[in-house]
């Protein structure tokens, strides 16, 4: 996690504050700029940089067609969509990002075969628990069980959950690894990230136009 963070950084300070776009729609499917990944490998080189260790069923999954098995998503909210359908019009930049330091780029995700719904690469903060005060705080679904499995009668679009995979024990007091804007690696677990304000209290949904 932290050398994705420096990554971030990198390409942040080369591109005048600019972050990586989760899935960018303006690019077509087999596209290597379609996902977040090639936008970072550039910076980082090493593709185990990538992958959790913890994590038994992942690899590294650099495209469109190979994007489920990737264990560490980035947040959804940067997704770019120059029609406005699945994402954002403009692209994101770290200048935009209210709180950096509450506010989550990266998190552990559950991976698997794209057949059975897994979209590791990412996670949607538009998903979970809602927060009635404050909706950048809304959280994504999260768990330290494996919600694509136990949700498999979703869609795939109302999945993309955070997989609390570090100490796991089926309780949600199992931990993930966050990525803060403000590059600080963090770890938290499910149950303190699901009581929003009274627990974590991070910022999730930080997209507006």
């Amino acid at each position: 996690m932290r050398q994705i963070s420096l990554g971030v950084m990198m390409h942040a300070d080369e591109l005048e504050g600019v972050l990586p776009i989760a899935t960018n729609f303006a690019e077509p499917e087999l596209s290597p700029q379609r996902i977040w990944v090639t936008a970072l490998a550039r910076f980082l080189g090493n593709r185990e940089v990538f992958l959790c260790p913890s994590a038994s069923n992942a690899q590294f999954g650099g495209d469109w067609a190979n994007r489920s098995w990737h264990p560490i998503g980035y947040n959804g909210a940067t997704t770019f969509d120059p029609r406005g359908v699945e994402g954002a019009t403009t692209k994101p930049k770290l200048v935009g990002v209210p709180e950096p330091s509450l506010a989550v780029l990266f998190a552990d995700t559950p991976s698997g075969p794209i057949d059975k719904k897994y979209r590791g690469y990412v996670f949607s903060p538009k998903n979970g628990k809602r927060n009635r005060f404050d909706s950048r705080r809304s959280t994504p679904l999260i768990s330290d069980r494996d919600l694509v499995a136990e949700m498999s009668s979703k869609q795939p679009s109302q999945l993309k959950p955070v997989m609390a995979r570090h100490g796991a024990n089926g309780d949600d007091t199992g931990r993930s690894n966050l990525v803060m804007a403000d590059g600080h690696v963090a770890t938290r677990t499910a149950a303190s990230i699901l009581r929003q304000a009274q627990g974590a209290n991070l910022v999730w949904d930080f997209r507006r136009e």
